[in-house]
Formats: structure tokens, C-alpha cells, sequence
């Protein structure tokens, strides 16, 4: 499948032992590596060799129950550890049962019924509902308790955030993504409580689903304070919940902050997480003493102890996590040993057909490969620095047990390619450069993507990744292919989140300053279906907001390539160049730099980068036309954007104690005017020189606003406030 792309451009590189975990509460035992079972561990790399690289290894042993210090503060779920003491003893239960009023729990079990995850959480948190909530039989709790699911809750967050940098998100006003991590977490721990504070011990499936959202959300504490809680409960764990645990750790702190950057294996890397307090952007999983790796082989022997058989998840994480400290042997062992995929015998003989037969297991098997092994062969082997394996093994694997390789894969292969495409610097330049894979590299595996069988159409963080390297070898007309296909799923995005605003908008009407919340139906406005559509359109909205970030990023390295043509051709800066600023202008601020042949360029306005509106029209931002592009503006090119479209509602609405109306109009205020800046100095001087030589005797001059800078509507506090009476927004 990928042989033709490794042959021509791959090399086979060697791995090195570099990555691992971070401190956690030890809650299984403290067992020696040999106690493994065998087929995990290579008598040719004894343990202790994982951290045999580090001049300064120390010899002294983390004791066991080690934790971080303040380890409560640091969990997003540290109130399930606290909880054993709010525990009523059976035979106070009955005390602690209070009598429910009389059409509280028809209301209550109304929303149950209706099932849609977001009032069903908020019915779980209503004070009001709190002596029904304790009341629950088991079953029935079990079933609402599990609609708060990750994948509807964080999951689409966490895609979304993946190609936006925190930075990126700040400016633009929307909030961190650790931060929606946060509030699902602290939820999800109230309920808990409430549930324990009535007398009830958690069980088996209740642990499951809190274990299932500290794997999806990467917290590794959260999952300790819940496995601790189990272990208290006397309640046994299946391999759903030692899986669940095992990938909370391998993935602790990699989804969000600067961590997400850093997941490559390489010396700096393996140092950088083995101190057991990390700098900002090392936090999480560890190496060296906080190995990750030896974690979860301490799991995986207590879950090979307890009689509980392993399933593809299982060595899916043991995978990832001997990939974490570059411990490449395990990884291999595995695969040789569950699947008989034999990766040295994959580089070493072309012809794939007098390779070993993988094992054959039925569909049913919890053995029988999936996507999720496909994606962690490509992670593991990607972030060890070798694309050629990572590619050949998932089309071995893919092509022997017939599985589809995932637009998740291809990406995740795509991304990593394009890590090690990148130049490197500094004194551990050459060491970093393990693994490098030529720009071409990267365009023959987005063309084989494309191409049949797989007909795979790229996303938009493939056509970034894609678009940055046509930059990079200075091709102009790939990178604008790129960029343009890239605006084109921007496009279709655009389309169904007007879609999803409609409908909103048929609940609550046009927008009317003049309005009022009496004119609202509250029970419409907490109706499912009013909260779905909501939901749908948030994620939408976000989706969005992503992806005109991308493509700012883009519009600007279009913008400042000094080289698009050559060293001295003029046709860049007399043709190209206006015809850009022409057609991208929505995507690129007021206030722009670039360089032509006789110097640099400083266009002066009222945006500049960085800034949370790039435009001051207040529409939706659009591709314009030009003499070449043969475009034709829409009436979407009149849309007003989203926050604007929002202001417009009277205020009363957005203060409404509805949760769906909050997370509607939540952030709209601050995301309406860029931040006030204080203007420099030498740019006050040319303003005052072009306006009004007076304007050099008033003091107050330099430290004037940009129009742009204030409040649409005025200020309260700190905090920007629209007011659609006085900034009317009627489209021409």
C-alpha cells in the first residue's frame, strides 16, 4: 500500500529509549518488571535500561503510594477520593432518606425519558432535584448516570482544539479547552456526591463510565482518585476499567496546553519529563522514575494476577505507553506476539507475500484488530521517528485482517511526517534530526491518500500541513491549491452552521433589541429539542471558529513569503501580491507588513495580527473576487457573523437562568471588540504628522484607542458590552 511512497523517499531508521510518564498515586502494588508476563517484557532490554542514556541516573527508588505534592489540587475529580467520609452506613439509610414532593420525581423522570444528555446533567445538578437523585434505584441511576458520555461532551471539543494553539484560542476569545475538561469533570464529581451523600456506594458500571471520561479527557489523577475509590468499594474491575485506566495515563496531558506539542520521543524530550515537578508544556506522562511504561506493566501484572484477560485495547495502551520512553522492543514484542506482525521482517523483505501469516482470530475475538490498532501503530512508530515502519506495519495489518484505514490514521501518519520534515537547529540538531523525511514525502502520502482505493478526502489540518510545506519548497501554485480547497470545507462548514442557527432562530424569532424575556416561552427554551439544536450548533460554531483560524494562518504565510517567484522578479509584488491582499483581505488584518525588492511595506489601519477581528465589517469573513479567480459574492458574503447576529438579542435573554440560552450566548460580549492596546510611540508620531500637527502638544495622544480597540457599545468593568440600540447592525 504505502511501499511505492517508503521506497522512493522512506529510509529505515533505528528508535531510541527516550519517553515515559508522569508522578501518580501508586494504587497497585509495587511489583518487580519480572513478575511480568513474559511475552511483554525482552530479556535483551532489561528494565533498567530504559533510562540508561541519563548521565546523572539516580539510584535511589520512588517509594511506594508516591503522589504528587497537593495531589487533590491538581485533580480535576480530587472530590472522589474525599468522598468515602460523606459514605451513610446501611444502616442509616433509611435516616438519610428524605421525602420526595409530590411531582418532583414525574418531572424529574420526564427528563430522564427524554434522554438528551445536556438536561439530563442539568437535572442531576438541580438542588431541587437532589433527594430524587438519592433516591434512585440503582438501574435507573446507572442509565442517566452513563448519558453523560464523554463523546458528547468532550469528545468533539477535543478534535476541534487539536489544530488550535492555546494562545490562538485566548486571543480569540474562547475558552481553553482544559477548561470544558474542568466542568465536565467538577460535574461529574457533584453527582457523585449527591448520589454517595444519600447513602449508595458506587458500582461496577458507575466506575466504567467515571474511568471512561478520565481516558478521554487525559487525566491520569482523576483516574488514580477513581480507581482508589474502586479499590475501597471492594469493587472488581473488568478490562474495560483497567483499559480505561491504562489510557488515562498513557494519554495524561496530551490533549491539551502546550503539552499536545511535545509528544515526539527524543533525548530533550525523555529529559524534560523525567523531573518530578515538569516545566509548563512537560507536564503529564514521564519518564525515567515517573515512567509510564512501568506503570502500566505494574496494571497489566495486577490485571494478569486478578484472572481478567486482556483484549486488543489492552495491548494497545502497553503499545503506546513502551512508546512514551522510545522503548521500541516492546512495542515490536507485542505486535510479534498477539498479531505475529513482524516489523524488522517488514523492512527487511519487499515482497510482503513470504512474510509470516498474522494469527487468525474471528471477528467476535477481543483480539481481533481494529482502527484503534491501526492509529497506534502510526503514533507509536511516528513519534519514535519512523514513518517508514509506522506505514508499512498499518498496511500489513490493514490489508491481512481487511480493516479500513480511518481518516483518523491517515492524518495522525500526515502529521507525523510532517514533524520530522521540519529543519532542525541548535546543539541537539543532528540527534533531533533522527527520522527525517524530505517535503516530498509528505506530498506523495497526501497524493496516495487521494487516490484510489482509499479515496480519502483531506481535512482541513491536512490541507494546513500540506499548504505549510508547498511554503516551505516555495511552490505557489500547490500552496494556493491547497489554501483554495481548504476555504472550500470552510464553505461547507459555514453552510451547516447557518443551517443549525436557523433553527435556533425558529425558536427564539429575529432578532429584536426591543424585546423582552416575557416574550420567551421558558419551557420552549428547555424543550430537547431547543437543547440539541443548541448543541449541534456550539460545536458548529467552534468548528468554525477553527477553521477561520486556519485559514488566517494561511492567508498569512501566503502573505509574507519573501521568495513565491524567485530572488528578483517583480511579477510577486506588481501582479501577485495586490491580487492577494485583494482576494484574502477578509482573512488578514488592517495593518500589514511585507517586503518588496526596494524595502519593506507598513500598511497602516485599525487591525493588526493578533487581534480577536481581523475585519471591522462585521460579516463573515470571504474568499473576494478578482480578474483571475472568476468568483461571484453570494449573499452569504453579506451574512453577518455570528457573535454580531447574537448581540442583537436583547439582553434579557441572554441572562436567563436556562442553560441552553447560557451556552448560547456564553462568551458573545467579549468576542465583539478586540482588546484595547496601547499604541507605540513612533506609530502615534506618523498618525499626529498625517492628521494634525497639534496633535504632538496633547499628552493624552500617544495613549489614544484605535476605533476598532473599544467596546462596540461601551464598557462595564472589564468586560465588552454590546448594545445593538446603539450600533445598529442592519445589512445594506
Amino acid at each position: 500500500m504505502f511501499r511505492s511512497i517508503i521506497g522512493r523517499y522512506g529510509h529505515c531508521y533505528g528508535s531510541s529509549r527516550l519517553t515515559g510518564s508522569a508522578p501518580r498515586p501508586t494504587l497497585c502494588q509495587t511489583r518487580s518488571l519480572a513478575n511480568h508476563p513474559a511475552s511483554f517484557v525482552d530479556a535483551k532490554y532489561p528494565a533498567h535500561l530504559e533510562q540508561h542514556h541519563l548521565d546523572h541516573h539516580q539510584n535511589d527508588q520512588r517509594p511506594p503510594g508516591y503522589h504528587r505534592e497537593l495531589a487533590p489540587l491538581l485533580s480535576r475529580f480530587h472530590a472522589i477520593g474525599s468522598m468515602q467520609s460523606t459514605v451513610v452506613s446501611p444502616g442509616d439509610h433509611g435516616d438519610a432518606q428524605k421525602e420526595v414532593p409530590e411531582g418532583l420525581e414525574d418531572e424529574f423522570f420526564s427528563i430522564l425519558r427524554d434522554g438528551q444528555p445536556d438536561l439530563v446533567m442539568n437535572a442531576l445538578l438541580d438542588p431541587k432535584f437532589e433527594v430524587v437523585v438519592g433516591s434512585l434505584p440503582e438501574s435507573t441511576f446507572v442509565e442517566a448516570f452513563r448519558l453523560l458520555s464523554p463523546a458528547y461532551f468532550t469528545d468533539p471539543f477535543r478534535a476541534i482544539y487539536r489544530a488550535l494553539h492555546p494562545s490562538a484560542v485566548a486571543v480569540k476569545g474562547y475558552p481553553q479547552l482544559d477548561r470544558i475538561f474542568d466542568k465536565f469533570a467538577c460535574n461529574l464529581a457533584t453527582i457523585v456526591s449527591i448520589r454517595r451523600s444519600a447513602g449508595h456506594r458506587l458500582g461496577l458500571a458507575e466506575y466504567t463510565h467515571l474511568l471512561d471520561c478520565a481516558r478521554s479527557t487525559g487525566d491520569a489523577l482523576m483516574a488514580d482518585h477513581v480507581w482508589h475509590a474502586m479499590r475501597q468499594d471492594k469493587v472488581i474491575p473488568d478490562v474495560h476499567c483497567y483499559n480505561h485506566y491504562m489510557e488515562a495515563k498513557v494519554w495524561d496531558g496530551a490533549y491539551t496546553g502546550r503539552e499536545k506539542y511535545h509528544l515526539r520521543v527524543t533525548p530533550f524530550a525523555y529529559r524534560k519529563r523525567r523531573f518530578d515537578e515538569p516545566n509548563v508544556g512537560w507536564k503529564g506522562y514521564g519518564t525515567a522514575r515517573r515512567s509510564v511504561r512501568k506503570e502500566i506493566m505494574r496494571i497489566l501484572t495486577q490485571m494478569t494476577e486478578e484472572g481478567t484477560s486482556g483484549d486488543e485495547g489492552t495491548y494497545v495502551n502497553v503499545i503506546l505507553a513502551s512508546s512514551r520512553v522510545g522503548y521500541t522492543a516492546t512495542m515490536k514484542h507485542v505486535l510479534k506476539t498477539v498479531w505475529n506482525v513482524d516489523i524488522d521482517a517488514l523492512a527487511a523483505l519487499e515482497d510482503s507475500s513470504s512474510l509470516p501469516r498474522p494469527k487468525k482470530y474471528h471477528r467476535s475475538s477481543p483480539l481481533y484488530p481494529s482502527s484503534r490498532l491501526l492509529f497506534a501503530v502510526a503514533h507509536a512508530f511516528g513519534t519514535n521517528n519512523d514513518i517508514p515502519g509506522a506505514m508499512r506495519a498499518v498496511s500489513f495489518i490493514s490489508l491481512s485482517y481487511d480493516i479500513p484505514v480511518p481518516e483518523e490514521v491517515w492524518q495522525e501518519l500526515l502529521e507525523r511526517s510532517f514533524v520530522l520534515s521540519r529543519p532542525r537547529f541548535g546543539k541537539d540538531a543532528r540527534r533531533n534530526r533522527k527520522g527525517k523525511v524530505p517535503y516530498e514525502f509528505l506530498t506523495a502520502l497526501g497524493q496516495t491518500m487521494k487516490s484510489e482505493p482509499f479515496d480519502v478526502q483531506p481535512t482541513m489540518e491536512m490541507y494546513q500541513l500540506l499548504a505549510k510545506t508547498a511554503w516551505d519548497q516555495a511552490k505557489l501554485p500547490d500552496f494556493k491549491q491547497y489554501m483554495e480547497s481548504a476555504y472550500a470545507i470552510l464553505e461547507e462548514t459555514r453552510r451547516k452552521r447557518r443551517t443549525a442557527r436557523a433553527i435556533i432562530e425558529n425558536y427564539l424569532g429575529p432578532p429584536q433589541s426591543e424585546a423582552t424575556a416575557s416574550d420567551f416561552d421558558p419551557k420552549l427554551l428547555q424543550s430537547r429539542a431547543f437543547t440539541v439544536a443548541v448543541h449541534t450548533y456550539d460545536v458548529l460554531r467552534m468548528r468554525t471558529a477553527q477553521q477561520t483560524t486556519i485559514m488566517e494562518r494561511l492567508a498569512k504565510l501566503l502573505l509574507i513569503h519573501p521568495r513565491w517567484v524567485g530572488r528578483d522578479n517583480p511579477v510577486w509584488e506588481r501582479q501577485l501580491l495586490p491580487r492577494v491582499i485583494e482576494e484574502w483581505q477578509d482573512f488578514l488584518p488592517e495593518s500589514v507588513l511585507f517586503q518588496i525588492r526596494s524595502g519593506d511595506v507598513f500598511v497602516h489601519g485599525e487591525t493588526y495580527w493578533g487581534d480577536r477581528l481581523l475585519n471591522t465589517h462585521r460579516r463573515i469573513p470571504v474568499r473576494r473576487p478578482t480578474v483571475d479567480n472568476g468568483l461571484v459574492l453570494d449573499e452569504d458574503a453579506r451574512e453577518l457573523d455570528d457573535d454580531f447576529f447574537w448581540a442583537c438579542y436583547p439582553a434579557d435573554l441572554r441572562y436567563m437562568n436556562i442553560p441552553a440560552v447560557e451556552r448560547l450566548f456564553s462568551g458573545v460580549p467579549r468576542r465583539l471588540a478586540n482588546p484595547v492596546r496601547r499604541r507605540a510611540a513612533s506609530e502615534e508620531a506618523m498618525a499626529a504628522d498625517a492628521v494634525d500637527e497639534r496633535a504632538g502638544a496633547m499628552p493624552h495622544a500617544v495613549e489614544a484607542e484605535h476605533p476598532s480597540q473599544r467596546p462596540l457599545g461601551g464598557s462595564v468593568g472589564d468586560e465588552d458590552i454590546f448594545d445593538p440600540t446603539t450600533n445598529p447592525l442592519a445589512v445594506a
